[in-house]
């Protein structure tokens, strides 16, 4: 492991306990061990630091879910099962440490590329599990509405459970569409 990835891996242990905000150069350069101006030789920024965590978290997340869902076989299941993972991430994440709900801000282009990840997977994966596609709506449009909507959930949703079973309903109408 490279020096950039120790520091990534320490500024995301940060980010997590005290959010974007509250987060210092100074609180990433201490938890990877090093000075603060040789975190600035690796990284100009605290924004630079923090799109790399999410980029990471995001990959790590992608990848267990798209390992999961290549062992299920109903496209219903898949949505869920993705939507499921991906959409209680946040809320759980938030409700252990408050100060992390700023790790899902749209104002930083690194979330809202973690949407648009998502919403390709989804893509993909209505292509290799519905081959006659008969919706009025592409399948771009119909990740797009399904992502987002998981996000609108989560402002309505108590606290974990209440967030999955709004999941649940969600992709249950969505699924039966298809």
């Amino acid at each position: 492991m490279n020096r950039n990835e120790k520091v990534v891996l320490a500024a995301e242990d940060v980010f997590v306990r005290y959010g974007f905000a509250r987060t210092t150069m100074g609180d990433i350069a201490r938890a990877a061990g090093i000075s603060r101006p040789a975190l600035y030789l690796l990284f100009p920024d605290k924004e630079t630091i923090f799109a790399r965590v999410i980029e990471m978290m995001d990959a790590r997340s992608l990848t267990k879910i798209e390992r999961a869902v290549e062992q299920i076989e109903r496209v219903q299941d898949k949505l869920l099962h993705a939507c499921t993972v991906w959409g209680l991430h946040g809320i759980e994440l938030a409700s252990t440490h408050p100060d992390a709900a700023d790790l899902f801000d749209f104002r930083f282009p690194a979330v809202r590329d973690v949407y648009a990840r998502f919403q390709l997977f989804l893509v993909r994966m209505l292509e290799d599990s519905v081959a006659n596609w008969t919706l009025p709506v592409s399948r771009a449009e119909f990740a797009a509405t399904l992502t987002y909507g998981l996000r609108g959930l989560r402002y309505g949703a108590n606290d974990v459970e209440h967030m999955k079973h709004l999941i649940e309903v969600h992709v249950t109408v969505y699924g039966a569409s298809l």
